[in-house]
């Protein structure tokens, strides 16, 4: 989203993104809300660009964890590929996927989404639906887990040794408890900016959370859904930085 304000004859920028150089990241605190986003339909939809460092590891985008210290939903770029993107579902991998035409160094803007209906899971880049597929009997619990972008956690225990840092910038996040279909995912690929536009008051409601990062904040980003799920900025908070055009 574009915005400029004016001040006598000069033009003032607008945040548009945040920018993560590894050592740092944001968490969202477990409440009933964040439960409630695995407890049924849902969807996560991220706008992120990558950085022109070499990722030697994978780097994570988003990720709720369990009670086990796994991973019950994460998005990541694939480490030295380039081309790689990697999505977690119940602590499996649901997919290794070879992007065709990505390549995260570029520094392109690509969109990430992940969409559940049922038990029918389907995965989206850049508007593409890469899988979709049912999986029966699938029970999502991120038990007393944070949900964290930029970063993930890792083995023993919950909540522990965060790591895997994203470098580069997130454009937003969205988190929904309710699945999205194509014709949606299609819209908010060519139209990111428009989300009050597509919906209604109504339509609006199974928004849980937005991270719009289109203001500078310290310590603290708000959640601009109203549900609460402020995002605290953790790590070396010096090395934050954001993006403006």
């Amino acid at each position: 989203m574009r915005l400029f304000s004016q001040c006598g004859n000069e033009s003032v920028e607008t945040v548009t993104s945040i920018g993560f150089t590894g050592e740092q990241y944001l968490e969202i605190p477990n409440n009933t809300s964040i439960k409630s986003l695995v407890s049924g339909d849902f969807a996560i939809e991220v706008w992120a660009r990558g950085d022109s460092s070499r990722a030697d590891v994978a780097r994570t985008l988003v990720m709720l964890g369990n009670n086990n210290g796994g991973n019950e939903i994460a998005f990541y770029q694939g480490a030295i590929d380039s081309s790689l993107v990697i999505v977690y579902i119940d602590d499996n991998r649901f997919g290794m996927f070879n992007v065709s035409g990505l390549d995260w160094t570029t520094g392109e803007k690509h969109y990430l989404c992940l969409s559940r209906a049922d038990n029918f899971f389907s995965f989206y880049f850049d508007g593409r639906r890469l899988k979709s597929v049912s999986m029966e009997n699938t029970d999502l619990d991120i038990g007393s887990s944070n949900m964290l972008i930029g970063a993930d956690y890792d083995l023993p225990g919950v909540n522990s040794s965060p790591g895997n840092f994203w470098v580069g910038t997130i454009d937003e996040v969205r988190i929904w408890t309710k699945a999205i279909q194509s014709s949606e995912v299609s819209f908010h690929k060519k139209y990111p900016d428009k989300l009050t536009e597509h919906y209604s008051s109504d339509g609006l409601e199974p928004l849980i959370g937005i991270w719009r990062f289109n203001s500078e904040y310290i310590g603290l980003i708000p959640d601009e859904s109203g549900n609460g799920n402020d995002a605290i900025i953790r790590g070396n908070s010096e090395s934050l930085f954001w993006v403006r055009k």
